[in-house]
């Protein structure tokens, strides 16, 4: 369903009525009953009962086909019915619609190829939306959120509608903020929680929705059968025959046990879906005990690869050779693939499990690609198996990944091997490559080794590398030396770096240079920099000279720069010439300067013209009116924030709930926002009661908190156990925080092993805090184990700086040298 010739012309993608096969697009294929044989006459897929989230993407889809582009983002367990139900909500759009399912060669590069071809009109299917946003190539996942947000707000391809599904673990990587500045999936997450909304696709159905169901099992006997033997109301998953797959991998034969525990620790710990042969047979040696292993007979994975290959009742058995499609290349050896569901099961089991030396080893033997054995480098180094993450990192390397040699340098520098690190960086260098003498020389600047620092910077400098310069400058400057600063700037200036003249016009500007700031601006906008006009006009605001400032940033504009129109429009506005301003702010706003209508909307709110502000705001989006109501909850209009944001809940925001719960609760009206967070929480906004609890906490109600926090949990959000654990060991009430973080922890949040490994340290319970400090470990937060360590050897335990320096073995035990 990509895009080949003549599909350029009409559009990406295939005619909605033209969509005949919800296999294609990866619905499940459902199980056989047992009942069924000769109903020939049954659909493919099973009959359909709309729940709430099926009501929430029905609403997105109608206001698409009136012109509003948006992205929708299913969030629920595998075999929950996610894609399923986007499959269904698709079959309502009207003739002219298509649908672009972006997949081959791979699903990265088939979107990065062709989605500036996208055109209004278009459905983007991004079913399993992790193999696009969380894709291990260099910045892809980055460029690809990028691409969409783009997408999404470019007014002139619009109305499009990307529909996207992720299991649960994979939303909370891509939306949880980061604790260090380091940040990741910055693009994903605004793309997910910012441009686009979700909605939780329930694991099981109940209530009404059950109801429902059983009123359709007398035309499907394949519903009946689920009805009746699926446990706690799992009727999609025992469908995809999820049941069965369980009970293959736990009734199997240690061999075959093996295979898939192997390919389930593969999957969870970033391989691709491919897993050849030859990686499976030699991992799964080491998931056997010694009489496991001696009881092997000759055709043990022959046998092992044909249990698992067998169908669950018509579904995908638990691990299927994956055959090579026409025209492709075939492997040198077969490959196969984890049924989504063990690989699912398999996350969430095996999650406390760090994969025995088999694992690592046939990893470094046979994994494929750069890609995969980059993932798997920082799989191990995340489980503190740094000996396994340098060779890895090494392979990925040698093959062309710069980033995976980056992060070699950053382990050895990491584990004290300075000179280690050092050649590596030099070497990189000598072959032209500063981007790894840049990780180093970054790595000791944020560890504030400046001293260490400097001489790998003047080496990269001479290396032709402008960004140690620009560092080297930056460390003169904040040392106080800003007259050295000033020279390598000027050197990197004439060298032809824009940024460096910029910086340079900045540092003028602030010494009250304001001419020789207006000079090197002058040769940016010459050499076509439409920032540096921007530039000239606020130095020319500054001076007074209004005029002068208006004429820089018309040139700016008039030079295509849209952030310029808006410069102009302030200039116009503090000058009192508000028709001048509107009118500019609105060719801003028209140009595709989503802050342009921003300030358009303050600008009329602030004028008085609040029906003005309204109407713009209610036909640009849900995110313009969003700012409306906050512009009026801080002036402290109480009743129009809340009647705005009571609009945007009525439309399917189901976030404005929360937003109302806390503007009541500044209000006073305690019971009103408890009674809003709780029907947002019900809608699937889970952190708005603890939200609300943490207003209560900062007024010193720690009691209402609590309270608030319990029902959070009671919820589902786990979060809020954290919080109520701090209250307690605020409190002092230890051994309570210390019952909140364990059951925090068995529902698999690795933060909270961590948090009660220091509880016990602290309380001097040394066996409970390394037990559970190796499990977080093992789970991939290796922190909690170093900070043990570091800990324990500032104590003078010299087998705790070892590990500081070696990490761990695939075993857990301290590492020799490597």
């Amino acid at each position: 369903m990509g895009a080949a010739g003549g599909d350029r012309v009409a559009g990406l993608g295939v005619p909605v009525e033209e969509l005949t096969d919800p296999f294609a697009l990866e619905v499940h294929r459902a199980i056989d009953a047992p009942d069924s044989a000769g109903a020939a006459e049954l659909p493919v897929l099973p009959a359909y009962v709309e729940r709430a989230h099926d009501r929430f993407l029905r609403a997105a889809l109608d206001r698409a086909v009136r012109g509003a582009s948006a992205m929708v983002t299913l969030v629920g367990g595998s075999s929950t019915g996610k894609t399923r139900a986007c499959w269904e909500a698709v079959q309502r759009l009207p003739h002219g619609w298509r649908l672009w399912h972006p997949i081959a060669p791979t699903r990265p590069d088939a979107l990065l190829a062709d989605i500036n071809a996208v055109t209004q009109r278009t459905v983007v299917w991004l079913n399993e939306a992790q193999f696009y946003l969380l894709d291990p190539g260099p910045r892809n996942g980055e460029r690809i959120a990028a691409a969409l947000r783009t997408l999404v707000a470019d007014v002139r391809r619009g109305p499009v509608l990307v529909l996207a599904t992720l299991w649960p673990n994979h939303w909370d990587v891509l939306t949880r903020q980061p604790a260090a500045l380091h940040d990741p999936y910055a693009q994903q997450r605004a793309l997910l929680t910012g441009v686009g909304t979700h909605q939780t696709v329930p694991g099981s159905f109940a209530g009404d929705d059950l109801q429902a169901l059983r009123k359709l099992t007398e035309r499907d006997p394949r519903l009946a059968h689920a009805v009746r033997y699926a446990a706690d109301g799992e009727i999609t998953q025992f469908l995809a025959g999820a049941p069965e797959l369980l009970a293959r991998h736990r009734n199997a034969e240690p061999p075959a046990r093996a295979l898939i525990e192997a390919a389930m620790d593969y999957r969870r710990l970033g391989l691709g879906p491919a897993l050849s042969y030859n990686l499976l047979a030699d991992a799964a040696e080491g998931y056997l005990n010694d009489r496991e292993y001696d009881a092997l007979t000759d055709d043990w994975l022959e046998q092992a690869l044909t249990y698992c290959a067998q169908p669950c009742r018509g579904a995908r058995g638990a691990l299927t050779l994956i055959k090579a499609r026409r025209g492709d290349t075939a492997p040198a050896r077969p490959a196969y693939r984890l049924a989504d569901f063990l690989e699912q099961h398999g996350r969430d089991a095996r999650r406390f499990i760090c994969p025995p030396a088999s694992f690592w080893e046939s990893a470094a033997q046979h994994a494929s690609s750069a890609d995969d054995k980059a993932a798997l480098a920082d799989a191990a180094r995340q489980r503190w198996r740094d000996r396994y993450a340098a060779r890895l990192y090494q392979q990925a390397a040698d093959a062309g990944d710069t980033l995976a040699l980056n992060e070699l340098v950053r382990l050895l520098e990491e584990a004290g091997n300075r000179d280690g690190a050092e050649r590596l960086a030099h070497r990189a260098t000598d072959a032209g490559d500063t981007s790894v003498l840049e990780a180093l020389y970054v790595a000791r600047l944020e560890a504030g080794d400046h001293d260490g620092a400097k001489p790998l910077l003047r080496t990269a400098a001479e290396a032709g590398d402008t960004v140690a310069l620009d560092a080297l400058a930056w460390m003169l400057e904040n040392s106080g030396d800003i007259a050295g600063a000033e020279r390598l700037y000027r050197m990197l200036a004439d060298a032809g770096s824009p940024s460096a003249l910029q910086t340079l016009a900045w540092m003028l500007e602030d010494s009250g240079d304001s001419a020789g700031a207006e000079r090197a601006l002058r040769l940016l906008a010459d050499a076509g920099d439409t920032d540096a006009l921007r530039d000239l006009a606020r130095l020319r605001a500054r001076a007074g000279d209004r005029d002068g400032a208006e004429s820089f940033s018309r040139t700016a504009a008039e030079a295509g720069n849209t952030s310029a129109l808006r410069d102009l429009a302030r200039l116009l506005e503090r000058a009192g010439d508000r028709e001048g301003a509107e009118h500019t702010y609105q060719a801003a706003a028209d140009a595709g300067d989503t802050d342009a209508v921003h300030e358009l909307v303050q600008l009329l709110e602030e004028a008085g013209d609040r029906d003005g502000a309204e109407r713009l705001a209610t036909d640009v989006g849900s995110s313009q009116v969003w700012w409306l109501a906050h512009l009026r909850k801080e002036a402290g209009d109480t009743a129009g924030a809340e009647r705005l944001f009571q609009t945007l809940a009525d439309t399917g925001t189901t976030s404005a709930l929360s937003a109302l719960a806390e503007l009541l609760e500044e209000a006073g009206d305690r019971h009103g926002a408890e009674r809003l967070a709780r029907q947002a929480t019900d809608a699937g906004e889970i952190f708005a009661l603890r939200n609300l609890a943490g207003l209560r906490e900062k007024s010193g109600d720690t009691a209402s908190a609590e309270h608030l926090y319990q029902l959070a949990v009671g919820a589902g959000d786990t979060h809020a156990l954290h919080d109520l654990a701090r209250l307690r060991k605020e409190a002092g009430d230890t051994a309570g925080a210390e019952r909140l973080l364990q059951t925090l922890a068995d529902t698999g949040a690795t933060s909270a092993l961590s948090a009660l490994a220091e509880l016990l340290e602290e309380a001097g319970d040394r066996h409970g805090a390394e037990r559970l400090a190796r499990q977080a470990t093992d789970a991939g937060e290796a922190e909690a184990l170093k900070n043990l360590a570091q800990l324990r050897a500032e104590a003078g335990e010299p087998e705790w700086a070892q590990a500081l320096r070696y990490g761990l073995a695939a075993d857990g035990s301290i590492s020799k040298a490597w």
